[in-house]
């Protein structure tokens, strides 16, 4: 048996998708301790793991600005994480004596902290991969769709003229030297990946975007649904025979009231029944009037009204789509930070939904798209082909089993 330390981000799109892989780690043999946020301590213990907490030094959350600008603030957040997190845990991590270590990619410490005790280490992709391999294939495609600056001054400026993606991250590392002292990083797959000598992606080569570019280093290890247990108070007892339509845009952003009134506009006349998560932000005393065929709750049981659902409309962040795929759910995606809009363009490019190019769309068409995915049975089926491209990654047992071997055969070579 091995000590796995496990560290990862305090929110539900990066945790959830790791405790499948946890328990596999354990009953495998293998003990783990896992860094988070109290919040997230009942559902690490779930699995059997040691829950280790970050005594409120981390906390992620969104910040409100421009493409480049909330690019190069993340990046500062991250170095600045990384420093605080390596100087206060390196000696109780030390004392822990692991014998690998395991990370979101998020999470550069724990990088620092394998490099540091010569273990190796092992980075997890719990949202959509994007590494700097993709840039060099099409640098447009990071800038337009996962930093959002079509319509940023500095880009237009030089669109078409330079690689300004590169310029970008030349810039930033110059600036990460001089502050940080760490010269020579590639941004993108040092800090915002963290990657390692193995990287363990959630999903299938089929699914994922430019997959060619990525090598042996990484892992494709499907997507399993891992039940948890979600003691929410939802009345089930309302669900009847009519097609559900399940709407939800995550947990993190707010101020959406007028895209919930759209929704409530699109679908208060239909023959569908809707559920619908508003967030922890948004008060739901506040909206005038919720149409009978609704339930509104701030927050809901997702797995269970998946099971049940007809239709996702969903905000597209990697939690929604890959479980909502593996549960046969068409979607319609209107993302709205990041990488929702590359997980939209995965959605479409595999045919398992719509991406509604316009995250603010009228009524009529979000009720037009609803209503084609609903007609259309292609959609269900992508869904079920998508699953099954999944499955034949061999899933978490390969996973499981590929971690072991490598922190095997690295311990005398790290």
């Amino acid at each position: 048996m091995s000590r796995v330390v496990f560290f990862g981000v305090d929110l539900h799109g990066h945790v959830n998708p790791t405790l499948g892989l946890i328990n596999k780690l354990i009953e495998s043999g293998e003990e783990v301790i896992y860094y988070c946020n109290d919040p997230f301590r009942e559902k690490i213990e779930q699995t059997g793991a040691s829950f280790r907490s970050y005594r409120g030094l981390l906390s992620f959350g969104r910040h409100n600005g421009t493409g480049i600008e909330t690019f190069l603030i993340f990046a500062d957040f991250l170095m600045d994480k990384c420093r605080t997190l390596v100087e206060e845990l390196q000696e109780e991590v030390t004392q822990l004596q692991p014998d690998y270590i395991i990370h979101d990619s998020f999470c550069l410490w724990g990088k620092e902290l394998a490099a540091k005790l010569q273990i190796p280490g092992i980075a997890v992709f719990a949202n959509f991969p994007f590494i700097d391999e993709m840039a060099q294939k099409d640098p447009s495609f990071f800038m337009e769709y996962v930093l959002l600056a079509t319509d940023d001054p500095l880009y237009l400026k030089h669109k078409g003229k330079h690689d300004v993606y590169r310029k970008l991250l030349d810039k930033l590392a110059r600036v990460i030297s001089l502050k940080y002292g760490k010269p020579s990083l590639n941004v993108m797959n040092d800090i915002f990946c963290s990657k390692e000598k193995l990287n363990l992606l959630f999903t299938s080569r089929q699914f994922q975007i430019h997959e060619e570019v990525f090598d042996n280093t990484h892992l494709f290890a499907g997507y399993d649904i891992y039940a948890r247990s979600e003691p929410v108070d939802f009345p089930f007892e309302r669900l009847d025979d009519r097609p559900l339509v399940y709407i939800a845009f995550g947990t993190i952003l707010n101020h959406l009231s007028e895209l919930y009134d759209t929704c409530f506009q699109a679908f208060h006349d239909s023959s569908y029944q809707v559920v619908m998560s508003i967030g922890m932000h948004t008060d739901p005393t506040a909206f005038r009037a919720v149409p009978d065929n609704f339930i509104v709750r701030s927050y809901v049981p997702q797995l269970e009204l998946l099971r049940r659902a007809d239709a996702f409309v969903t905000h597209g962040g990697a939690n929604s789509i890959y479980e909502s795929i593996c549960h046969h759910v068409p979607m319609v995606v209107l993302p709205q930070v990041f990488d929702e809009f590359m997980g939209a363009l995965m959605v479409e490019r595999s045919g398992a939904g719509i991406y509604m190019r316009n995250h603010e769309p009228s009524t009529d068409e979000l009720r037009d798209a609803v209503e084609q995915i609903l007609s259309n049975t292609s959609y269900r089926d992508n869904c079920k082909r998508v699953k099954q491209s999944f499955e034949a990654t061999g899933g978490l047992d390969r996973a499981v089993n590929e971690i072991i071997q490598f922190a095997k055969q690295k311990v005398c070579h790290v």
